[in-house]
């Protein structure tokens, strides 16, 4: 493994203890190890017309992170950063 922390997040399969409100629509989440994220409230959906901004960051500058989404899913808006 490169000397840069690569990161595995899946969504929707283990719910971190920071993201437990089911009502919650976006936030703020720093990675320290490799780990699976949910949406809150899964397996229910959002609501409709829910603009949900969630901001994923590593700990260390240079440091990579990996998201795979299961199931696959087509993101709305295809110029995702």
């Amino acid at each position: 493994m490169r000397s840069g922390l690569l990161l595995f997040l899946f969504a929707q399969v283990i719910l971190v203890s920071s993201l437990t409100q089911t009502d919650k629509c976006g936030g703020n989440i720093e990675i320290h190890t490799a780990d699976y994220l949910t949406s809150p409230g899964y397996p229910g959906a959002y609501p409709p017309s829910q603009q949900c901004v969630w901001v994923i960051t590593a700990p260390e500058p240079g440091q990579k992170i990996l998201i795979n989404f299961n199931p696959h899913f087509d993101l709305e808006d295809r110029d995702c950063k």
